[in-house]
């Protein structure tokens, strides 16, 4: 009996560990039935971050996400020690909404070294969103279901003990293999490779 009782509550806790947040529209790419889906937790204000999305996801986008083989989810967890990475993710977010949040994440990141000193993330995304856009964006990022996606990213990443960005967390065929800081492109496209041919 009393084994039957600690099966039953260790199963729920199990149900209740692998339980992910909602993707919001934007954030995931490709095809949720791909055969890998790989979640990156990333900071826009970290340097290995900027590396990791320049060098290594924008060609994964065009070799793996746009022919059906991953699908790409871009999660939240922005660093306490830089002080602007978590409104640049609310610009991120709530630029989904209007649906630039790839074009924000980019411009972003390509201009991380000028709004991480100046904390001016508004003048980074002039010529990214329209003025229209701009003022749609800058009225969402005090919502609270824009910062509940953030909060719920940033819980994930903790329950998953995300220690440090980029960290990775790749699935394929029900396992999951954790990846962490800036990998080269030749690697990852390797250890991909070689997860799609098993």
């Amino acid at each position: 009996m009393r084994y039957a009782v600690l099966s039953l509550f260790l199963a729920a806790l199990a149900t209740a560990a692998t339980v992910t947040p909602s993707i919001p529209p934007g954030k995931a790419v490709g095809s949720a039935t791909a055969p890998i889906q790989l979640e990156v937790f990333s900071d826009f204000q970290c340097p290995s971050c900027k590396m990791l999305y320049e060098e290594a996801l924008k060609p994964l986008m065009n070799d793996y996400v746009s022919t059906g083989k991953i699908y790409l989810i871009h999660r939240d967890f922005p660093l306490q020690m830089h002080a602007h990475s978590r409104e640049a993710a609310s610009y991120a977010n709530a630029a989904a909404r209007v649906n630039k949040y790839e074009q924000v994440s980019a411009a972003l990141f390509r201009t991380q070294t000028t709004w991480a000193a100046d904390g001016k993330i508004d003048s980074a995304l002039t010529g990214v969103l329209t003025p229209a856009e701009m003022t749609k964006v800058k009225a969402l990022l005090n919502d609270k279901t824009v910062a509940s996606e953030m909060t719920q990213d940033m819980a994930l990443g903790q329950q998953r003990n995300v220690r440090q960005t980029p960290s990775m967390f790749v699935t394929h065929k029900g396992r999951t293999y954790p990846i962490t800081g800036a990998v080269k492109y030749d690697i990852l496209r390797k250890f991909l490779d070689d997860l799609l041919s098993k």
